[in-house]
């Protein structure tokens, strides 16, 4: 088996951080790339509601996303990883496929729980989704997880 690149989507929740260090191991052990990707999705409240997000709150997400990312980065950096980062809008697991695709990834590693008011009604829908129509194996981390701790 060869895995060369490792995709690792995130939504900063606990279960995310337990598949970044899972894929951190993995990239070591198979001299792999991570490629970090956050996929934010603000509800078009404005169609929905007729209410809109004050101006900067859109804004204000990717900047607390990018520097978050960053940070992954500079971790995945400190033990030896070659990683990317990755920050989109819209649907969640589409954008995790379609990211996997392009990438030409060998493995998906997330949570499978993430945050949210059901997330523990939904296997994590993303991680659901993402099982179903991924382009490579996918890894779910649970909450028992190990994180190197």
């Amino acid at each position: 088996m060869s895995i060369k690149t490792i995709v690792v989507p995130t939504d900063f929740s606990d279960h995310a951080a337990r598949a970044f260090a899972t894929a951190l191991e993995f990239a070591k052990v198979f001299g792999a790339t991570v490629r970090l990707i956050h996929v934010y999705d603000v509800p078009d409240m404005d169609t929905v509601y007729e209410v809109t997000f004050p101006e900067g709150v859109v804004e204000g997400i990717r900047t607390a996303a990018i520097a978050k990312l960053d940070a992954l980065k500079e971790q995945a950096k400190a033990e030896g990883v070659e990683a990317s980062t990755h920050l989109e809008f819209g649907s969640p697991s589409q954008i995790i496929v379609q990211h996997a695709k392009d990438s030409k990834a060998d493995l998906i590693v997330l949570g499978s729980r993430g945050h949210g008011i059901l997330n523990h009604l939904l296997l994590g829908n993303v991680a659901e989704r993402t099982l179903r129509t991924a382009p490579c194996p996918v890894l779910t981390i649970g909450k028992h997880a190990s994180t190197g701790d």
